[in-house]
């Protein structure tokens, strides 16, 4: 039985990357009117902001568990090290 996301999840990465690609493409619509095209730009940047944040989360964790072998909660790193 296939596992299914929590509904207070977020997107998956995959999913984010899925969205952004959809909305390029929306967006290279030569016929799109300039009010659907920023809103669809400005859902585009914060998809990208959000992506680029799962991105430097998972370095950094990667980067934690390879200088030292200890994981990383998934809140963050520990204040008490």
């Amino acid at each position: 039985m296939p596992k299914t996301p929590k509904a207070d999840s977020a997107p998956s990465i995959s999913q984010q990357m899925n969205e952004l690609s959809e909305l390029v493409e929306q967006l290279e619509n030569p016929e799109i009117e300039l009010e659907a095209a920023l809103v669809l730009y400005e859902k585009g940047v914060q998809l990208s902001g959000s992506i680029q944040k799962t991105l430097e989360s998972a370095e950094q964790r990667v980067a934690q568990v390879a200088a030292d072998g200890s994981v990383i909660d998934e809140r963050g790193p520990e204040d008490d090290t």
